[in-house]
């Protein structure tokens, strides 16, 4: 290391250019660096669909999900299986073990997958397997709504879905809320029967003519002429123009016994924005595009295409992820400019304008450095990237402090600006690269977090090292040599004995010395009260920390089998209560008509839709939680249907806090067991919006088949499927390709709607070779209660009871006193009750933190240990975090924060770092005195003295750096305004307040406890000695 600072030294020019290299190429880098907003990871999760129109909820879980099951059970590396069971699907999906190969995985799911097609029921369609991906996730919902015709809509949606997708950085844009195009034939009963003809035949005459037949082809032997005969539909003159029967010289065609028309399909989902119906077009982008850049190429197409459309066409954007990445990034070059500043005016106040001047290169320069390398490492500037960084803010100047400060004291003494500063590098070198070793010890072990949750981390970690690693050649080598080209200049007000310091703490520090069980009993006097504090005043402990949202959304659940319609009305009288509500700025509503489009958007069988709602700027709004309060008491009141309203939600944890997990072999005890569970959660008080995926039974008709009173007539249960169909969703006969779609439209065989009623399914009639029979011969009707959709875990049946909590309380809390309420609850044999969600995800960020926590502590111990060479200064070195934790408490009870244990988690193993590096610095000096012949308690005090304004410099330039986060105040220097609260800052108060309080109590134990246990130590092994020698 010294080889590599005097090598510096000699060669000023090119330590320079380097030094204009890494500002030039590093904010280059920042330039250009692909953003986004989370990283590009591998999710092993993958979903397994089947589709079988009409089949039921049981029969689904008999017939489809179970067969997958059993192959899926055999497979290495699942963590959990769910399954779900409905009318017309099945769907099952895997999460494999964190750290499973993603690749083997997939192959493992699609190889098993295959296996059990032959398991599955022929008319079930073949499965699909869907791997989960970051980029499934839209970065901008575009949405068109206004009074323009549905068709005309849906025409200037696909005309700018074709646009978008040929945008670079846009992966694809699904269209929501449209509707597919369809050919219908809706037959005339009655011509039919006039004529004689059956649904049989149009449906065999439609099909058999809607055929490309390659015929072969001939041989001439001077060449090879091919033979086709094209008999696909072209269009709906095709189809009409078709001939059904032909009797002498009288031809029937399709159009003398039906209408055939273009339409769409029937709707199942409804969307509106602000109340008007709209068409969503969700965009995604491909791996390693720049978010900024993509969705501003995104709004660029749809102004230029918006100036054709007609006036009465809106357009909204909604899910900007743009958005959230500018703040983020505004965030960090608003906190850098503010501790730069706030550095400077410390260091000024403490070395000079000159001192604080080399400084304050330190940050940006570490900063640029930093985003230089992981540009080249192939990161992206992701939200976990730049939460590393502005971590950072108050950690990149300890290195400088030191090396500038010590170089001022060699400059008082006389020593030439060179001399100085080159003595200053290589004393401090080795403590320098010894503290920063220690830190980089602290954030290797999160290197190796599992799971996902671990994959995201992973950034940061890495972002830590090497943004610290950029800092320390700052600190030795560039900080130094500039500081060889500033001659004269404002001097340090200090003397060249130690540095200015309140006398006071001369004689603290001699007290101190001469009473070290005063010193240690002070200390745990002080952790302990912080303990009984925190226990008494905290805020407990909560997972993330919890930041005012931007967006809510609420849910709307009603029971019953409701038509799509019926469930839209209900979805438009909440509507009705939220749109014109204070503080909210758009309203995105949709309605859900089917169970499969639910489940596919991971919502219970009972919510029939959605509302997306945007809260305005949270400066000229309530608070959010009181707009959620206004909504819930506005919608508490309405008839026959239950609202669900939740705050969007930031960070890593489920959309719910709290999930109970009702298991039992017979699921007809489900039921009864979550109304227990609800009513125990209901009598505690402390849970918001409690609600249960326990389905209400609804309404089934089956038709009971005498099969040898039906096969007199020559029909099987395959005709009367078909005909029952033509009153329902209608009978496929095939596909065309018409001009204006991308995509084949179907042909569907129906009766006209008057007659698609259910009063007309009892009097249905069957064509066979005799005649027309009515259904009413051979077949009984009956009403059978039938479940909507039936849910099981790793092929156990289970129900979920979820719920919110509100701001005042935590997850953990609340469920230790549900525990002790499920206790004494009297449950069926057979039932059993797990919790998961959000304190399922804590219990292993826990468990991981805490293995992470020893490693880095044992990390450190070797690297201190090689350093200071004693095990007593070591392990002095590492008392300073366990009393550093008081302060992290008192910190937060001041600031009333909760222990996040991420936030506050990262925040104190980021603390622990900092705080071995003062100690390493202060024992240090202390072994130097040592080795010069000084007594313990001279070289303690010696040492003290002259490390504590390093020491409180060092300390007091990281908490004032910190401190706008723990205030939660944003300095805007680019739009010259300051405010506090904003949502963004909300996320670094718990992390900012733990590292600040701690480190504010650790310097006292750095300035005090630290020499008065050296010198203890130091006069125990003079005593020692002395005992040996007589």
């Amino acid at each position: 290391m010294h080889s590599l600072i005097s090598a510096s030294f000699s060669r000023v020019r090119t330590a320079l250019l380097v030094l204009v290299l890494i500002f030039i190429a590093g904010g280059y880098s920042y330039v250009t660096i692909p953003k986004e907003a989370a990283p590009e990871i591998d999710i092993p999760i993958f979903i397994v669909n089947v589709s079988y129109t009409g089949i039921s909820a049981e029969d689904s879980a008999r017939l489809l999900v179970e067969p997958l099951e059993r192959r899926f059970q055999t497979l290495q590396g699942v963590r959990r299986m769910n399954a779900q069971a409905g009318d017309g699907f099945a769907t099952v999906t895997l999460e494999f073990q964190p750290g499973y190969d993603q690749q083997q995985a997939l192959q493992s799911v699609r190889d098993e997958t295959s296996n059990a097609e032959a398991d599955l029921p022929g008319g079930a369609d073949p499965p699909t397997v869907r791997e989960i991906d970051v980029s499934i996730f839209p970065i901008l919902t575009v949405a068109l709504s206004g009074h323009v015709p549905e068709r005309e809509l849906i025409a200037i949606a696909r005309s700018l879905q074709e646009r978008l997708e040929a945008i670079t950085g846009v992966l694809q844009a699904d269209m929501s809320g449209d509707r597919d195009d369809l050919l219908e034939i809706i037959v005339d009963p009655l011509a039919m029967q006039s004529y004689g003809i059956s649904t049989g035949q149009i449906m065999q005459a439609v099909q058999n003519n809607n055929q490309l037949v390659a015929a072969g082809a001939f041989d001439t032997g001077e060449g090879r002429l091919g033979v086709t005969i094209p008999g696909t539909i072209q269009s709906i003159a095709d189809v009409l123009a078709m001939p059904v029967q032909v009797s002498g010289t009288t031809v029937v065609r399709v159009q003398d016994v039906a209408e055939v028309r273009q339409t769409f399909r029937d709707p199942a989902s409804f969307a509106r924005i602000d109340g008007q119906p709209s068409i969503g077009l969700d965009v995604r982008k491909v791996a390693g595009a720049n978010v900024i850049e993509t969705v501003a190429e995104v709004r660029a197409v749809v102004d230029e295409m918006q100036r054709d459309w007609s006036s009465a066409i809106r357009v909204d954007f909604t899910q900007d992820q743009a958005d959230d990445i500018q703040t983020l990034l505004s965030d960090l070059e608003n906190s850098v400019l503010a501790a730069v500043l706030l550095v400077m005016l410390t260091t000024i106040l403490a070395l000079g304008l000159r001192a604080a001047l080399l400084v304050a290169i330190a940050i940006p320069g570490s900063f640029l450095g930093g985003i230089l390398i992981i540009s080249l490492l192939g990161f992206t500037l992701n939200i976990v990237v730049l939460f590393a960084l502005i971590l950072m803010v108050g950690m990149l100047v300890d290195g400088a402090i030191v090396v500038v400060e010590l170089a001022e004291r060699y400059s008082a003494e006389g020593d030439t600006r060179r001399e100085a500063f080159l003595r200053a590098a290589q004393r401090m070198s080795w403590p320098i690269t010894a503290s920063i070793a220690t830190t980089l010890a602290v954030f290797f072990p999160l290197l190796f977090w599992p799971g996902t949750a671990g994959q995201f981390m992973f950034y940061l970690p890495a972002t830590v090292i090497v943004t610290l690693t950029v800092s320390l050649l700052m600190a030795l080598v560039f900080v130094p040599v500039i500081g060889t080209l500033f001659g004269g200049g404002t001097q340090p007000r200090s003397a060249p004995s130690g540095g200015a310091r309140p006398r006071a703490y001369d004689r603290a520090l001699r007290f101190m010395l001469g009473r070290p069980g005063l010193a240690v009993g002070l200390s745990l006097l002080v952790l302990l009260v912080s303990f009984l504090a925190y226990g008494q005043f905290g805020r407990g402990v909560d997972f993330f920390p919890a930041v005012e949202p931007d967006r809510a959304q609420v849910q709307i659940q009603a029971d019953g089998n409701l038509s799509v319609h019926e469930a839209d009305r209900l979805v438009r009288m909440v509507e009705s209560r939220v749109i014109g509500t204070e503080g909210i700025a758009r309203a995105y509503s949709r309605t859900i008509g089917s169970v499969e489009g639910r489940s596919r958007a991971n919502l219970g069988a009972d919510v029939i839709g959605t509302i997306q709602i945007d809260f305005t700027d949270w400066r000229i709004r309530p608070a959010a939680s009181s707009i959620i309060d206004n909504l819930r008491a506005a919608t508490a009141a309405l008839p026959g249907i239950r609202v669900q309203v939740e705050e969007a939600q930031d960070g890593p944890g489920t959309a719910r806090p709290v999930q109970v997990e009702i298991s039992a072999e017979d699921r007809a005890l489900l039921p009864a067991a979550a109304a227990l569970l609800q009513r125990a959660m209901a009598e505690q008080g402390s849970f918001v919006d409690v609600s249960s995926d326990v389905p209400v039974p609804s309404a089934e008709i089956r038709l009971n088949v005498d099969r040898e009173q039906a096969a007199r007539y020559g029909i099987d249960i395959n005709t009367l499927g078909t005909t029952v169909r033509l009153l329902t969703n209608g009978v496929m006969l095939g596909s065309y390709l018409p001009d204006f779609a991308n995509d084949e439209v179907d042909i569907i065989l129906r009766y006209p709607v008057e007659d698609r009623t259910f009063a007309q399914l009892a009097d249905l009639r069957v064509s066979t070779p005799a005649g027309m029979v009515p259904i009413a011969n051979f077949v009984t009707l009956a009403v059978m209660p039938a479940a909507s959709v039936i849910n099981r875990v790793d092929a156990a049946n289970v129900q979920t009871i979820s719920a919110g909590i509100p701001d005042a309380t935590t997850v953990a809390a609340e469920l230790a006193a549900l525990q002790q309420r499920i206790d004494r609850l009297e449950l069926p044999e057979g039932v059993s009750i797990a919790f998961a969600g959000e304190i399922e995800e804590q219990d292993e960020a826990i468990e991981f933190l805490a293995i992470a926590f020893v490693m880095a502590i044992f990390l450190m111990f070797i690297i201190l240990l090689t350093q200071l060479n004693s095990f007593f200064q070591s392990f002095l070195v590492l008392s300073a975090i366990i009393f550093s934790l008081a302060g992290v408490l008192l910190g937060l009870v001041i600031r009333q924060e909760a222990f996040s244990v991420v936030m506050s988690g990262i925040g104190f193993v980021a603390l622990a770092g900092i705080v071995v590096n003062n100690n390493i610095v202060l024992i240090d000096a202390f072994n130097e005195y040592r080795a010069e012949g000084r007594t313990p308690d001279e070289a303690a005090f010696e040492a003290g003295v002259e490390r504590f304004r390093p020491v409180l410099l060092t300390a007091i330039t990281t908490i004032v750096g910190l401190m706008p986060m723990v205030l939660g105040m944003t300095v805007d220097f680019f739009a010259r305004d300051l405010y506090f609260g904003a949502p963004s800052g909300q996320f670094w108060v718990q992390l900012s307040t733990a590292i600040v309080g701690g480190l504010a109590f650790a310097t006292l134990i750095t300035v005090f406890l630290t020499p008065t246990l050296l010198a203890w130590d130091g006069n125990r092994r003079l005593r020692r000695q002395a005992q040996r020698a007589a």
